[in-house]
């Protein structure tokens, strides 16, 4: 019997646990937080795009809907799916095999360092030792493969700008900590920075705020030059994005008075004075606000793997092949069947899974995932 550690027990997390059991593997997930998914409660209100039935796989997905009452089309926020989670991962099956509070610090290849024998069939001969932190203090591990799906959403895309350390454990960069906030926002001055989904529902957020408190002031910076910033898609098949980003997009077409809209525009510089900020955004542009909300995206944290001979896309930080395979997608739900070399890491039975794997790329969704980690399980010890 194999043992697969698995970092991170979030929904990829726990789908490879399950399936680890489902061929006869022992599973070892590791979370760092104090319950599976506690990343997903940094959402907030914030609801998925897709329907439950697209955000677990089919084999959880009878457990998580009669348990709990839910349907399947049921849009659930980060918190509440965090909660099927937990629910999962109590089952008598799952239970014995997850350990909460275990922060992985490192994970290496035997004893060797990343360049010793890299790619010799030696080294992939060898097991993966795990150091993880745990209450009781440092704990190691051995396991016959690892799987990695720790995510990204814990670590946000850095503000590169002078004086930015001004803004450190001061600004906003998730959407829950903007909603639990939202009342100290009231009739202040807000800069909302980015242009993706979560700064769409940022602004929906905000917009709230706005009305109940008309004093209020938002400047919404984005890079996109267009009167409507952010893409939307034709006949979208998923409702709740296009209405959320429709929603953001006629807001800065036809801006309201608490609204003022920077396009081409990006954080260049900023200066504290006491409680308040002067950011400047190019083109000699700058203002004075209380609050910054910057929605930049998140990344892979990959500290840990830094002894591990792992292939990493230069432009997305996740997995490099998968990267190419990908590189001209545009849309989550038009990602392609990948081939099983689309998904090795360059270091045998160890792999990047989830949202990890994308790293930055913003096509990644659950249930393509959770193919490409079947995928992944079915040859994980059927190659070297």
């Amino acid at each position: 019997m194999k043992t697969v550690a698995i970092i991170g027990a979030g929904p990829t997390g726990i789908a490879a646990a399950h399936g680890c059991l489902a061929r006869g593997h022992t599973p070892l997930v590791l979370e760092k937080g104090d319950a599976p998914g506690d990343s997903l409660r940094r959402w907030g209100p914030t609801r998925f795009f897709s329907p439950l039935s697209m955000n677990l796989p089919r084999a959880l997905l009878e457990a998580a809907t009669h348990a709990g009452g839910r349907r399947v089309d049921a849009l659930l926020t980060g918190p509440e799916l965090a909660d099927v989670l937990s629910e999962l991962a109590r089952a008598p099956a799952l239970a014995p095999h997850v350990k909460c509070r275990h922060a992985v610090r490192a994970v290496t290849r035997g004893n060797l360092a990343r360049g010793e024998l890299a790619g010799h069939p030696v080294r992939a001969e060898l097991p993966f030792t795990v150091l993880a932190s745990t209450p009781a203090g440092d704990v190691t591990f051995e396991a016959d493969a690892v799987l990695d799906a720790s995510g990204v959403y814990d670590t946000p895309v850095p503000l590169v700008a002078r004086g930015a350390d001004a803004l450190a454990g001061r600004a906003i960069r998730h959407l829950g900590e903007l909603h639990a906030r939202a009342r100290s926002l009231a009739n202040t001055r807000v800069l909302l920075v980015g242009h993706g989904h979560s700064a769409a529902n940022a602004l929906s957020m905000l917009d709230t705020v706005a009305r109940e408190a008309p004093d209020t002031r938002v400047t919404w910076a984005v890079r996109s030059r267009n009167r409507r910033p952010l893409e939307e898609i034709a006949a979208d098949p998923l409702p709740e994005r296009d209405r959320i980003v429709r929603h953001a997009n006629e807001l800065a077409a036809a801006p309201p008075a608490w609204l003022r809209i920077e396009r081409a525009a990006s954080i260049e510089s900023v200066a504290s004075h006491g409680s308040a900020f002067t950011i400047a955004l190019g083109g000699g542009r700058s203002l004075d606000v209380d609050h910054v909300v910057a929605l930049l995206g998140y990344r892979p944290d990959l500290a840990p793997l830094s002894e591990l001979a792992i292939e990493v896309s230069p432009a997305t930080e996740g997995a490099m092949r998968l990267a190419g395979a990908l590189a001209n997608v545009t849309d989550c739900l038009s990602v392609p069947e990948v081939a099983p070399r689309d998904l090795a890491s360059g270091e045998s039975r160890f792999h990047l899974v989830g949202a990890k794997s994308y790293g930055r790329a913003p096509t990644f969704l659950l249930q393509t995932g959770y193919s490409q980690l079947e995928t992944i399980l079915d040859g994980l010890f059927s190659v070297g």
